[in-house]
This record gives C-alpha cells, sequence and structure tokens, in this order.
C-alpha cells in the first residue's frame, strides 16, 4: 500500500466513527475538568515559553534589516 491509499482509507475510516456515533452517558466530575484547565494553561505557558526563547530570531525574520531605513 502507498501512501495516499493509507491516507484514504484512514480518512473513510475516521468519517465513519465520527458519522456513526451514539450518544455517550459519561460523567465529569470536578478533578477532571481541573485537569482540563491546567492542560490549557500548561499549553499557553509552553507557547509563550517557546515564543520567548525564539523572539530574537522572530524578530529578525519578520522585521526590516538596518540596511533598509
Amino acid at each position: 500500500m502507498n501512501r495516499c491509499q493509507v491516507l484514504g482509507i484512514s480518512g473513510a475510516a475516521l468519517l465513519i466513527s465520527l458519522v456513526c456515533t451514539t450518544q455517550a452517558f459519561a460523567y465529569l466530575d470536578p478533578a477532571t475538568g481541573s485537569m482540563i484547565v491546567q492542560a490549557v494553561i500548561a499549553a499557553v505557558a509552553a507557547v509563550s515559553v517557546s515564543v520567548g526563547i525564539f523572539w530574537k530570531r522572530l524578530k529578525s525574520f519578520f522585521g526590516r534589516d538596518k540596511e533598509d531605513r
């Protein structure tokens, strides 16, 4: 199987699983909610630290050179 066939079969399986869903009677307790909030806060912190580390490179990449002034 080549890559195109694998992606096609995977996409079809995903589409079928999304279309043929049934209602789930699940209970999310407060601990689960706090874990979700912690995950969102951790993701925001990770993105901000990553941007902070590479800020100088990003600024020089998107900014103008001194010769352009």
